[in-house]
């Protein structure tokens, strides 16, 4: 067994770690808002992929499955379901988990109250003078890092990160460089809203941006300023640096109310449309080429397109998988046949 890339010393025995902290992310993770595990479903987001595949938990109901896939559940699923997301194993050891709980619990107790809830409309900002916070959301940074290739920062800055976390009475002031944008989402109309919010990774030269539920956390990959991340009205210059916290006292969270929250989210899924239809426009000409040997009238590959993503049969983001495209893809093959 490998040793804990925390303390660097016992044996890596914990499983199933959430490296983004579970009572954070699981209302924005189940079908239904709700926080009860392991009840909802997942979707690869990033804008540089050309579909976006789903995955559900292990206690999501058949009607979740059949409403988002169209179909019933193959093995491959059922057993991928079995694996919690956000979570890893044997990375770090018990002790070291407790030393994680010991921060994320005071967070989740004391301040998430002073946030969920909330209606902040017409506020910018808000000031949490509360010992947890900095630590709480730079534990997510440091984890993320540790757990997920795709989130990199700099090997002096996760040293500096490992040191201060594997300390339990470490000096908040050995971290307070490190610079740390954090925005609350107001999320606001009921627990099945948190759904429409996201969990997952983003890059843009050098600022590391993790989507958090109801908060999305900005980094840079060492201690330098962070770089401008222009997605969908997230971001400013002026706003980066006025809410960027960096060596003070009370730490300033930027407030983004529920309609901003809405629109990012829709931008986002404009630009991904936008993307998908031009992808499929090229896959479907090319497959309707191989096969007859034949070019297709645009009209019709508008109407293929328009199929594919006003369909009825699935919701939300299924409706850009690979096994929808397919399904919708042969089903038009036949039906344009010269």
């Amino acid at each position: 067994m490998q040793t804990c890339k925390l303390c660097q010393k016992n044996a890596a025995d914990k499983t199933n770690t959430h490296y983004l902290t579970d009572g954070i992310i699981r209302s924005c993770l189940n079908e239904d808002g709700s926080n009860k595990r392991e009840k909802g479903m997942a979707f690869n987001i990033s804008l540089e992929e050309t579909s976006i595949e789903a995955r559900f938990q292990r206690s999501t109901s058949r009607e979740g499955i059949m409403r988002n896939f169209g179909r019933e559940a193959s093995e491959e699923e059922i057993e991928a379901a079995k694996k919690p997301l956000f979570a890893v194993d044997h990375v770090f050891c018990s002790g070291c988990e407790k030393k994680f709980t010991d921060i994320e619990n005071p967070f989740i107790r004391e301040v998430l109250p002073i946030l969920r809830g909330k209606d902040f409309s017409g506020e910018q900002e808000i000031a949490i003078d509360h010992p947890s916070v900095r630590p709480f959301f730079l534990l997510q940074v440091y984890r993320t890092a540790i757990c997920d290739r795709s989130y990199k920062l700099s090997k002096e800055k996760i040293e500096t990160l490992r040191k201060y976390f594997d300390n339990a009475e470490g000096n908040i002031d050995e971290v307070k460089s490190i610079p740390l944008h954090v925005t609350y989402l107001n999320t606001l109309g009921g627990e099945n809203q948190f759904t429409t919010n996201s969990v997952g990774i983003g890059n843009n030269n050098n600022n590391r941006c993790v989507f958090f539920n109801d908060f999305v956390i900005q980094t840079s990959s060492d201690d330098s300023p962070i770089d401008m991340f222009d997605y969908h009205g997230l971001n400013n210059e002026a706003s980066l640096k006025i809410y960027t916290n960096q060596n003070e006292d009370a730490f300033k969270v930027r407030l983004f109310s529920n309609d901003q929250r809405i629109a990012m989210h829709n931008g986002y899924h404009i630009e991904k449309a936008k993307k998908f239809k031009e992808n499929y426009r090229k896959k479907f000409s090319v497959r309707y080429f191989l096969k007859y040997g034949s070019r297709i009238h645009p009209s019709q590959v508008e109407e293929f397109v328009n199929a594919v993503i006003h369909s009825e049969e699935v919701n939300d983001e299924s409706k850009y998988s690979t096994a929808h495209f397919e399904k919708i893809c042969d089903l038009y093959l036949d039906k344009f046949k010269p």
